[in-house]
């Protein structure tokens, strides 16, 4: 593929985002960034990188203080670490690393809202996948050897922690076609063609002029491809 680009992937649980965006990242010769983010976000805000993990694209930080101000005043590197509280610190961490990442060479994101914030960025594709429920739990259940309601419970209980980290940080709803350039649903056509269809719609943004991804036409190509 000719040119810099950036793909973001936001997804469902269990709808196979991950494993699509490694395998165009593979296919394009791109770098991919998932909870690598995790370690240079810990590498460059002097947090641990398992205190990170922990609360990763969770709508809060943290429900308590103890000398955590004291932390952070001592290694955030940027001006204004006094006046934001702890959730909105990490959140800037992670997205000044995205932003350090995205300006280097092409490269596929996955969560973190990185989609808003690379939202003014030449040659960003926004991608949402979905899948079907029984696909998701089947996923789950078989990645984490766990019973069916117990990985339909993960399933609801992560998508509602991605949706309300992302709308508090975007204002926008996470999963609405509106939100995104493109919305797929991977039960369609399963994981390994779906990532050749992303693979073909990114070459087509990139071919199109500046502007022509209306909100109509996104919420066209959502529609076509299975997202409700």
């Amino acid at each position: 593929m000719n040119g810099k680009f950036t793909l973001t992937i936001a997804r469902q649980y269990g709808s196979g985002g991950f494993l699509i965006g490694k395998k165009l990242a593979d296919d394009l010769k791109v770098p991919f960034y998932d909870k690598e983010l995790l370690r240079i976000a810990a590498k460059k805000s002097g947090f641990k990188e398992d205190f990170i993990n922990d609360n990763d694209e969770k709508p809060k930080f943290f429900l308590f203080l103890g000398n955590v101000a004291e932390q952070i005043s001592s290694t955030l590197s940027f001006d204004d670490a006094g006046t934001e509280n702890t959730s909105h610190s990490l959140f800037k961490i992670q997205s000044d690393v995205i932003r350090g990442l995205a300006r280097k060479s092409s490269a596929i994101f996955v969560g973190r809202c990185a989609d808003y914030v690379l939202r003014e960025y030449r040659n960003l594709v926004s991608v949402f996948i979905s899948a079907d429920v029984e696909d998701r739990i089947r996923r789950v259940s078989g990645e984490l050897n766990i019973g069916r309601e117990t990985a339909r419970a993960a399933l609801e209980t992560v998508d509602r922690q991605r949706a309300r980290y992302y709308r508090h940080y975007t204002g926008k709803e996470w999963g609405a076609a509106s939100s995104y350039h493109l919305c797929v649903n991977s039960s369609r056509l399963g994981l390994e063609a779906t990532a050749e269809f992303i693979g073909h719609f990114i070459e087509k943004r990139l071919a199109a002029p500046a502007g022509y991804c209306t909100a109509a036409s996104t919420a066209a190509v959502a529609a076509s491809t299975g997202k409700n």
